[in-house]
């Protein structure tokens, strides 16, 4: 195992963690003949070879990222997400020890107030390996409150394993990760933990990943239960087995071989039997190469389906299901769904196989660039070849001690193609600055191991001054032509990481005036880390600091005080809210100057994006747009004074292209200036000061007062100008203020708080209040002005039998007059009697 890990990272160093590594394959096969078998030959083949990418030839590099998997384990909070990391970990040999949760023991968990709070903060990377494969594995957070890392996560992973607690099936924060993974094409493996718990439902889960995620869930194992219907293993459907974890840490796998005569009840038999015809029946409908295998063994059979189903190897199998699972451009994708019971030992090395078998490599994945037009480029499959260029993201940074002893910023990052060595430099696209990397690191949760190298696939660290989330890097020149044939297609960027929008604030106070300048530097490393925290002064000098919920702040207060030893206090909490129009107002050809003088004339419509119920979501934030029917006319316009003086010009279709071009160009330089523009000036509204929300600005009309081509800076402050015109043309009638409502959602460990747990939050105008299935569950949406430090008072109320959590689920409307009077009130606004 040791020399297997060594040979796949080219004989970097390797951390004292690897050197204690213990070969537990075959302990985990002997039980079965069969399966041993089967185990080792292909764990031998493997093995032969990852050691023969040592020769240094590139096509034995290229087979390595092949067998490359970085994923992402994703889950509601306490599904049980570090406790399976913690399981692989050690099932791989890369720890001695199983870690726990609730000690503050485990690997991925390593921050002072994670093992104080038995949660995931922070995501964490670390490495294993399996039958052959490299393993990189990112231990994301299941709170709503740390939503950004699990976007960044998922931005650089290639696939997803998604916990569900069996007893509760698809969660608020299940559905919302998976959400984001979808968003990027991920493709994911569904793992039900918590088989063991006394309400665990199998079937009720799956249907609930079927309904809530709109996915097709695929059957790989069934729970195998004892006569007392206790968990006791799996029923492994594609394999046609059963598995039993027994031994220290369920390390030795009893298997058992269902085709043999009275080797399981005949009721096993059966399930395992319909699950499979299922699973046949499922993948023939879309697999052209299963169903053409399938129809060949029904005339082996003489249409016997079970027998031809028999007749299928499970290598046929295993492969269509892979090929199934990394479609993800069709309406509802497959996931292939597992189970098991982390904590008891029960279903981990299962999920360690499946990881391999069905989840893609960085070769399987169809990436995209965007040009300078920000038109998508299709990027090749990654490769590591010496003439591919190298693309890199940046998704995290931490600050960590660097190789000169002082604190610096560590940046993560995910090389998509080419080759990455110590004192390259990088050119960062987003700031155009140029960062030479000293040393390359790969992570182990906190640790830093120094390597040579990183290919295309890996997840690496280095120490960089001015890269933050979200930066594309490059070699030298800062963009990639991957397309030789046409130039225009070169790489500018990668898609980014969207950091969501903060939900609460609140003012923050230093103990002692001489802290303020440690505070503030604190902060703004802290935000620098964190693209959901921002930091700002108000009005009145105050330093604000505004994040995804409560527990989010007091993390960072946390943080403050052990990591950089300044004591300081909340003060009073800022709602989030803005402003929106209810009408659509219009400005007809105003005129935006330039230096006092004309420079165009505009038509610009400010429509609003409300629901017919005057709510809007949280990402309908306000934007610009130009009028496709403008735009259409725009063009033809540009080209229509050609036609009076083509025989006079010479080329009619060359001096047309170059219009239309320049055309293209003018029309690509208004978009992104009135967007600048309307970003800028949304800030304060008209009603009062503040963010504008669920409104859009339309560009409808335009006439150059120049004859010479719009350039960027005279167009700025022409646009600045209007949109500025345009928002305090805005009668105050149609204005109206948005209060952000909250989803709560509040787990209760002794149902019998139900009914203290609705009348607390009906007594906060809850909108909404629903009862779970389970009985022990309450979803409701609130005003989020009602609820803020809701959760001390929640936990008097149930006496500490609660978790809850809040996410912001739309902005509404403030209809009440006393409501609103009193907000403006507390903003320091007073309305003109």
């Amino acid at each position: 195992m040791l020399r297997q890990y060594v040979a796949l990272h080219w004989q970097r160093k390797v951390p004292l963690w690897h050197c204690t590594t213990r070969v537990i394959v075959r302990q985990l096969t002997c039980s079965s003949s069969l399966y041993s078998s089967h185990t080792t030959a292909t764990t031998t083949t493997k093995t032969k070879t990852t050691m023969n990418s040592f020769d240094g030839k590139g096509e034995a590099l290229e087979a390595s990222i092949a067998r490359m998997r970085n994923i992402g384990v994703v889950a509601h909070i306490d599904a049980g997400k570090t406790t399976t990391t913690e399981r692989m970990l050690f099932y791989a040999g890369v720890v001695k020890r199983i870690g726990d949760v609730d000690s503050g023991t485990t690997t991925t968990d390593f921050m002072k107030e994670e093992m104080d709070r038995g949660i995931t903060i922070q995501s964490a990377a670390v490495s294993l390996h399996w039958r052959g494969h490299a393993i990189h594995l990112i231990d994301t957070p299941g709170h709503v409150d740390f939503t950004v890392e699990v976007e960044r996560a998922m931005r650089v992973v290639d696939g997803v394993v998604a916990l569900f607690d069996a007893s509760a099936g698809v969660q608020a924060q299940s559905h919302t990760v998976l959400r984001q993974s979808r968003k990027f094409g991920t493709p994911v493996i569904g793992f039900l933990n918590k088989m063991d718990k006394y309400n665990a439902n199998f079937q009720k889960s799956v249907e609930s990943i079927r309904t809530k995620l709109e996915v097709e869930p695929l059957l790989l194992q069934l729970p195998l239960t004892a006569e007392d219907g206790g968990f006791e293993g799996v029923v492994d459907v594609v394999e046609m087995r059963t598995c039993r974890f027994n031994g220290k840490h369920g390390a030795e796998m009893e298997v058992r071989d269902l085709r043999l005569t009275n080797c399981e009840p005949d009721h096993i038999i059966k399930a395992a039997l319909n699950a499979r015809h299922t699973l046949f029946s499922t993948l023939t409908k879309l697999d052209d190469t299963l169903s053409d295998a399938v129809i060949a063994a029904l005339d082996e059979a003489d249409g016997d389906e079970e027998k031809a189903e028999s007749l299928i190897s499970c290598d046929v199998l295993r492969a269509a299901i892979r090929r199934q699972t990394l479609r993800q451009d069709v309406e509802r994708p497959l996931m292939p769904v597992l189970c098991g019971a982390s904590r008891r030992d029960q279903g981990v090395q299962p999920l360690l196989d499946a990881i391999t078998y069905y989840l893609p490599s960085p070769v399987d994945r169809p990436l995209t660039g965007y040009t300078r037009e920000k038109e998508i480029v299709p990027l090749p499959s990654a490769s590591a070849i010496h003439h591919v260029p190298l693309l890199a993201l940046a998704f995290k940074v931490t600050h960590a001690t660097g190789p000169k002893g002082k604190r610096q910023p560590l940046v993560f990052f995910r090389i998509y193609s080419g080759k990455l060595t110590p004192k390259m430099t990088l050119v960062n696209n987003t700031n155009n600055r140029h960062e030479t990397i000293e040393k390359l690191y790969v992570m182990h949760a906190n640790h830093q191991v120094e390597v040579p190298q990183l290919v295309a696939g890996e997840i690496g660290a280095a120490f960089m001054q001015h890269t933050k989330t979200g930066a594309t890097l490059f070699h030298s020149p800062k963009h990639v032509q991957f397309n030789t044939k046409d130039a225009s297609k070169e790489v500018f960027t990668l898609e980014g990481i969207d950091a969501p929008p903060p939900v609460i604030s609140f003012s923050i106070e230093a103990a002692t005036k001489q802290q303020i300048p440690f505070l503030e530097n604190a902060l703004e490393e802290l935000s620098f880390e964190d693209p959901s925290l921002c930091v700002h002064k108000n009005d009145f000098g105050q330093m604000v600091i505004s994040g995804m919920g409560e527990l989010h702040l007091e993390i960072v207060m946390s943080r403050l005080e052990h990591e950089y030893q300044l004591k300081c206090r909340l003060l009073r909490a800022i709602i989030e809210y803005r402003e929106v129009i209810k009408e659509s107002v219009e400005l007809s050809q105003k005129v935006g100057t330039y230096n006092e003088l004309p420079y165009i004339e505009c038509s610009l419509l400010l429509r609003p994006l409300l629901e017919a119920d005057d709510s809007c979501t949280p990402s309908q934030k306000c934007c610009f747009i130009v009028d496709p029917d403008f735009a259409s006319q725009f063009l033809s316009n540009a080209t229509s004074s050609l036609s009076s003086s083509q025989h006079q010009h010479g080329d009619r279709r060359r001096r047309t292209e170059d219009y239309h071009r320049n055309a293209k160009e003018e029309l690509r330089l208004l978009t992104e200036v009135f967007s600048s523009a309307v970003a800028d000036c949304s800030h304060l509204g008209p009603l009062a000061g503040l963010p504008l929300h669920g409104v859009q600005v339309i560009l409808t009309g335009l006439r150059k007062l120049s004859s010479t081509q719009l350039t960027e800076r005279p167009l700025a402050q022409a646009a600045r100008s209007l949109v500025l015109e345009l928002l305090r043309s805005v009668p105050k009638s149609h204005l109206a203020a948005l209060e952000p409502m909250m989803e709560v959602e509040v787990h209760l460990t002794e149902p019998t708080y139900i009914g203290p747990l609705v009348s607390s939050l009906n007594e906060r105008k809850a909108v909404t209040v629903d009862i779970q299935e389970d009985g022990r569950s309450v979803k409701a949406i609130v005003p989020m002005r009602n609820i803020v430090r809701y959760t001390m008072e929640l936990r008097k109320t149930v006496k500490g039998h609660a978790n809850l959590y809040t996410r912001l689920h739309h902005y509404r409307v403030i209809e009440d007059k006393a409501v609103f009077s009193r907000i403006m009130k507390n903003l320091g606004i007073y309305e003109d009697n």
